[in-house]
């Protein structure tokens, strides 16, 4: 049952990424339908993309919010699918950049909402004790709709047509939808509903019973007694919503995974902005070998994500994490060796072309063990209730996501520009240099586990327990 409750959500994860990448059909309905001169269409183009990632980045936040205020997550996700319905509708029938940027805006809305919900929703069900394991494997599943998403539409179009292309996106929502519907949904309420009632019972027993000063039991009653047995705190209390925000974002190692996740971001948009041109001015490469390169930067974490996943689950994510980002960080360096502005011992030939495909691969084998596990652990099993009666999943999740967005709205920006003032070596020394500075936070951040006390007025709502909230990227 859970299996097909968190595979349900990949595969419906991986069809909003497809509709999500940037579509090699933009061209021709710029050129076709909303007829854009020649001379405007790349500030057209870079305006439809900016829009999805702008309102992905305003809606996350409140997205999350939402998504912990309501106790099931199945109507919500049929809620957000039916709105990225209507938001691709509105693309694949605008005939006005005005109408195709509120279809873009709409779809931004219902594809970013069914990411954090289905995230959440995947992490109820699976637990804390298999979270990397199962967000390596989702994130495999997004990053092949990423990669297979673009091949797929351009083809399509070549084939059958605009509108055919248009109605396989539309006909992927819909068996979504219908997906989501048949899917049994891990039983959360129930625990949430028993756990509630073992609270009121022990609650009232605490009147009877000697309580336990800080939540410690010095006797035969079990953890959960010993938190609800103190006289400061009669009752779990849940933690609104400030007080969940000012617990992540005051947690070095939270701080620490959205950096990261932002400068994922930041690099791989760096790539996308920079590698064609670079590639095509230096090696005087073809769009079939471009493609080929974006390929090696893909396949390594498509096939070693679930592994790299389980590895972080069986050992933890310091080391692993740690040396992702070191080798992200010498791969960029790399990157920028071969061609005009690197070493000469590289140059342009076959020997700096072969430095360049290789410190590609290199980079997507660290991303392997970087991406994938932004997860907020399961604190319910610790302290229910400790972030509301449906937990705290959606708000970390849109929060991750924010950072994701941040990087993929600064990161063309960034390369661009260093790229044009101090050459795509330097540009690629600097990315690197973030690279090295995100694996010495994020060791620094692990070194030991930072203990939050989570406070409600001048009350401990944990009964003196103390809560660790992990977030890595």
């Amino acid at each position: 049952m859970e299996c097909r409750d968190w595979g349900t959500d990949g595969a419906r994860l991986e069809s909003s990424s497809l509709l999500v990448s940037q579509p090699p059909y933009l061209q021709v309905m710029l050129r076709d339908r909303l007829h854009i001169d020649d001379s405007e269409a790349q500030s057209t183009t870079t305006s439809v993309l900016f829009v999805h990632a702008f309102v992905c980045a305003i809606t996350a936040p409140i997205t999350g919010q939402i998504s912990d205020r309501i106790s099931s997550r199945k109507a919500p996700l049929l809620i957000v699918l039916g709105v990225e319905l209507v938001g691709t509708v509105l693309c694949a029938v605008a005939t006005s950049l005005p109408v195709l940027i509120l279809g873009r805006a709409v779809q931004a809305i219902g594809g970013n909402a069914t990411w954090i919900i289905g995230l959440a929703t995947i992490a109820d069900t699976v637990g804390s004790d298999n979270t990397s394991r199962t967000l390596s494997t989702i994130s495999m599943f997004y990053m092949s709709g990423m990669l297979v998403g673009p091949i797929t539409s351009g083809t399509l179009l070549r084939l059958v047509g605009y509108w055919p292309t248009w109605g396989t996106a539309i006909a992927m929502l819909v068996i979504d939808m219908l997906m989501r519907v048949i899917m049994i949904e891990n039983p959360v309420e129930v625990k949430k509903d028993q756990g509630t009632k073992q609270s009121a019972n022990t609650t009232h027993n605490a009147d009877v019973e000697s309580p336990v000063p800080g939540g410690d039991s010095s006797g035969p009653a079990d953890e959960t007694t010993g938190l609800l047995a103190s006289p400061s705190n009669e009752s779990p209390q849940t933690a609104s919503s400030g007080n969940f925000y000012r617990i992540l974002l005051t947690n070095p190692q939270a701080l620490t995974g959205m950096a990261c996740h932002m400068t994922a971001g930041l690099v791989l948009t760096s790539l996308d902005t920079t590698l064609p041109l670079h590639v095509m001015r230096e090696f005087d490469w073809d769009t079939a070998r471009i493609s080929l390169m974006f390929l090696l930067v893909q396949i390594p974490f498509l096939i070693l994500g679930p592994f790299t996943g389980w590895l972080k689950d069986r050992v933890g994510s310091k080391v692993p994490t740690g040396l992702g980002y070191v080798s992200s960080g010498l791969m960029m360096w790399l990157l920028g060796v071969p061609g005009k502005d690197g070493f000469s011992f590289a140059g342009i030939g076959e020997r700096g072309q072969l430095i360049y495909a290789t410190s590609l691969l290199g980079l997507g084998l660290a991303r392997s063990l970087t991406t994938g596990s932004a997860v907020i652990r399961d604190l319910q099993a610790e302290n229910p209730g400790i972030f509301g009666p449906n937990g705290g999943y959606s708000r970390g999740y849109s929060l991750t996501n924010l950072s994701w967005t941040a990087g993929m709205l600064i990161g063309p920006i960034l390369s661009g520009s260093l790229t044009q003032t101090v050459g795509y070596y330097y540009m690629n020394f600097t990315f690197g240099a973030l690279n090295f500075l995100n694996a010495l936070a994020f060791i620094l951040s692990l070194k030991r586990d930072f203990e939050l006390t989570c406070i409600n007025n001048s009350d401990n709502m944990c009964g003196g327990r103390n809560i660790v909230l992990c977030l890595s990227s």
